[in-house]
C-alpha cells in the first residue's frame, strides 16, 4: 500500500470557506438587484373602491419566494435554483391574471436571467484541489473501505432544524387562509356607510367620523397620507366592531409570504441532509485512495500524519469519528479518501474502522505530530520542537523564487506590497467613513467640507503607506532589517527565534520565545483581490520561507565556522512618503468633500 508523504499533499489548492460562498453569494446579489428593479418599475397598485386590493394569494407566494433566495442561497444552491424557476413560473401567470399591471418585458427577462443563473451556478463543481492532487489520487492505491457495521443517519441536525420549519409554516398557512376567511364572512354581511376623514394619528391610521356616531373611530389603511382630512371614504362597518375600507379590505395574505420562506427554509435544510448522506455513503460504495499514515485518536476526535512527518509538524487532516477510541499515542493507520479539508476520510487503526461524523477539516487544529527529538534551542531536550523552527522540506524551497533560493550571502533581498493593489486599498479605505458622513451631516459649505474630508483621507493614506506600501523587509546571509506595522528593528539571524505566517498573509518575526516581534503583511493564499493587482508579490508562505532557509543557511555557516564578509543590510529607516501619496491625499480630500457640499442630493 502507498504511503502519504508530506511532499504527496504539498501544493495542493485548498480554498477556503469564502470561494465556496462566492456562488451563493453571486445568487444572492442578481436576486436583491431583480427585486430591486421590480420595485422601480413595475406599475404602482392603485386601490379603489370600484377596484379594491383585496387579499391576492398569488402575489404573496410571489413575495415570499424572492425572499427565500437571499436566504436559502447558503444553505442549497439547488434548492434556490427551483425557487427562482418558481419565482419565475408564478410572475408569469400573476401578469397574465393581471395584463394592467404587468412588468415590462425587459425586466421578464431579467427574471429568467435570474433563473439560468441559477440553475448554472447551482450545476458549477467545486473547484478542485488542482493538478498536484488529481496526479496523487492517478497514482496511488486504491481499495474500497471495509462497509461499517452499523451506518448512521447523515443529516440529522439539518433534519431536525426542517421539521420546525415545516410545520410552522404549515400552521402560518393554514391560521392566515381560516382568519381571511372568517374575515371575508365578516365583510360580507357588513354596512358600507359614508365616513368624513378627521385625522392623522399615524402614518397607517385614519381617524374618521361615522354618520349617526358622536366620537371618531380609527381605521388601519396602507398609507393614511393618501386620504388627506375632509375627503369622504366609503366605511365597511359591522356590528362586532369591524370598520375596514372599501378599496382596502381586510388581508392576511403577507402572512403566506412567511409560510413560503420557512417551506423554502425546510426544502434547502432536507437537501443539504441528502447531500451529505450522498457524500457519506459514497465514500464506502466505491473504491478510495487508500494510503498508510500515522493516527491519533483519543475518543472521537482523529488526526492524520504523513508518513514522513517530523516532530512538531501539524496534522494534515482531523474528522471527527461516531466510535470513540482509546489510544493517547500515534499509531500506524490505513487512510481511505482524500485527505483535504470538506473531504470525507475514514481511517482503520488497529484493526478498527473509525467511521466520521462529517468532513475532514484543516489539521491545524489537531495536535502537532509528536515523539522526542532533542532541539538545542528549548530547555526541555524531549520536548516537541516548534515546526517554525524544523529545516524546509525539498518541496517547500523548490516553492519559493529563484532568486530568493539563490545562495550568495551577499545579495540583498527586498519585500514589499504590489504599489498598485496598494493605491486601490487607500483609495476604497475612505468611501464608509465618508457615505456615513455624507448621510448624517447637514450640507456643508465647500471649504467646510474639505476640513472635514482632510482628516479622513489623510488616516487612509498614512495607514495604507504604513502597511502597504513602504518597504517591509530587507535580508541578506547576515540578517534582516525589519520595518513592522509597529516598531522597525536591525536583526542578526542568531536574534530571530522563529517566522511564522498564516494564510492570510501575516508573517511573524519572533525574536524571543514567547512569541513577541514584529507582523509584515504580505499576499495571502487565497487573497480577495484579483492575481493582476497583486502582481508578482511574495505570499506570506513564501516570505517566511525564504527567511527561514536564510537563517538555516546562517546557522549552517556558523557551524562550519565559514567567515563570509556580509555585512548586514541598511538599517531599517522608514523613506518618505513619495509624491504620488499626497497627490492621491489631495485629490481625494477635494473630490470628496464635493459629496459633502451637496453635490448629491441626500
Amino acid at each position: 500500500m502507498t504511503p502519504l508523504l508530506t511532499a504527496d499533499v504539498f501544493g495542493w489548492t485548498v480554498r477556503p470557506v469564502r470561494w465556496r460562498r462566492a456562488r451563493a453569494l453571486l445568487v444572492v446579489v442578481a436576486a436583491i438587484a431583480v427585486l430591486s428593479l421590480h420595485v422601480a418599475f413595475d406599475p404602482p397598485v392603485e386601490c379603489s373602491d370600484a377596484v379594491p386590493c383585496g387579499p391576492d394569494w398569488l402575489n404573496a407566494v410571489l413575495f415570499g419566494l424572492v425572499a427565500a433566495l437571499p436566504v436559502v442561497a447558503f444553505v442549497s444552491l439547488p434548492v434556490t435554483a427551483w425557487l427562482a424557476a418558481g419565482f419565475f413560473t408564478a410572475d408569469a401567470i400573476w401578469q397574465v391574471a393581471h395584463p394592467g399591471l404587468a412588468s415590462p418585458a425587459w425586466l421578464t427577462g431579467v427574471d429568467a436571467g435570474l433563473t439560468v443563473l441559477a440553475f448554472v451556478t447551482a450545476r458549477l463543481a467545486p473547484p478542485g484541489l488542482g493538478t498536484a492532487a488529481e496526479m496523487w489520487a492517478a497514482t496511488t492505491s486504491h481499495r474500497r473501505p471495509p462497509k461499517p457495521g452499523h451506518f448512521p443517519r447523515y443529516g440529522l441536525g439539518w433534519r431536525l432544524l426542517a421539521v420546525p420549519l415545516l410545520l410552522g409554516a404549515c400552521v402560518v398557512a393554514v391560521l392566515a387562509l381560516v382568519e381571511q376567511s372568517g374575515a371575508d364572512d365578516r365583510l360580507a354581511a357588513a354596512e358600507r356607510v359614508t365616513a368624513e376623514v378627521t385625522g392623522h394619528p399615524d402614518e397607517y391610521t385614519l381617524e374618521v367620523r361615522l354618520p349617526g356616531r358622536a366620537s371618531p373611530v380609527r381605521i388601519t389603511v396602507g398609507a393614511a397620507g393618501e386620504h388627506p382630512v375632509g375627503a369622504h371614504v366609503a366605511v365597511l362597518v359591522a356590528d362586532d366592531g369591524l370598520y375596514q375600507l372599501v378599496s382596502e379590505p381586510y388581508d392576511t395574505s403577507g402572512w403566506l409570504s412567511l409560510a413560503v420562506l420557512g417551506a423554502g427554509l425546510a426544502a434547502a435544510c432536507l437537501a443539504r441532509a441528502r447531500e451529505r448522506s450522498v457524500a457519506a455513503r459514497a465514500l464506502f460504495a466505491t473504491e478510495q485512495p487508500a494510503t498508510e499514515v500515522y493516527v491519533w485518536a483519543l475518543g472521537g476526535r482523529v488526526a492524520v500524519y504523513a508518513t514522513d512527518a517530523r516532530p512538531g509538524e501539524p496534522a494534515l487532516v482531523e474528522f471527527f469519528a461516531l466510535s470513540r477510541h482509546g489510544s493517547d499515542d500515534i499509531r500506524p493507520g490505513i487512510l481511505f479518501g482524500v485527505p483535504a479539508q470538506r473531504h470525507w476520510c475514514a481511517v482503520a487503526v488497529d484493526g478498527e474502522l473509525l467511521v466520521p461524523r462529517g468532513p475532514a477539516r484543516s489539521g491545524r487544529f489537531a495536535p502537532a505530530y509528536g515523539g522526542p527529538a532533542p532541539d538545542p534551542d528549548l530547555d526541555d531536550p524531549g520536548t516537541v520542537p516548534d515546526a517554525a523552527r524544523l529545516p524546509l522540506r525539498p518541496e517547500e524551497i523548490l516553492a519559493l523564487r529563484p532568486e530568493d533560493v539563490a545562495a550568495d550571502p551577499e545579495t540583498v533581498h527586498t519585500h514589499r506590497h504590489n504599489r498598485f493593489s496598494g493605491y486601490a486599498v487607500v483609495l476604497a479605505s475612505s468611501w464608509p467613513f465618508l457615505i456615513v458622513l455624507w448621510r448624517l451631516l447637514p450640507v456643508l459649505p465647500y471649504w467646510g467640507a474639505v476640513a472635514v474630508t482632510a482628516p479622513v483621507t489623510a488616516i487612509a493614506c498614512l495607514s495604507g503607506w504604513r502597511l502597504l506600501l513602504r518597504p517591509r523587509v530587507a535580508w541578506n546571509g547576515a540578517g534582516l532589517s525589519v520595518v513592522g506595522s509597529i516598531g522597525a528593528r536591525l536583526l542578526v539571524w542568531s536574534d530571530v527565534h522563529a517566522v511564522r505566517a498564516d494564510r492570510h498573509g501575516a508573517v511573524t518575526i519572533e525574536t524571543d520565545h514567547h512569541g513577541a516581534g514584529l507582523v509584515v503583511t504580505a499576499r495571502g493564499e487565497h487573497a480577495l483581490l484579483p492575481r493582476f493587482l497583486s502582481g508578482d508579490e511574495r505570499t506570506g508562505l513564501q516570505l517566511s520561507g525564504a527567511l527561514r532557509l536564510a537563517a538555516e543557511r546562517a546557522a549552517a555557516r556558523a557551524r562550519e565556522r565559514v567567515r563570509d564578509v556580509v555585512s548586514l543590510p541598511p538599517a531599517p529607516v522608514a523613506p518618505p512618503a513619495p509624491a504620488l501619496l499626497y497627490l492621491t491625499w489631495a485629490a481625494e480630500t477635494l473630490l470628496y468633500a464635493l459629496l459633502l457640499a451637496g453635490l448629491f442630493d441626500k
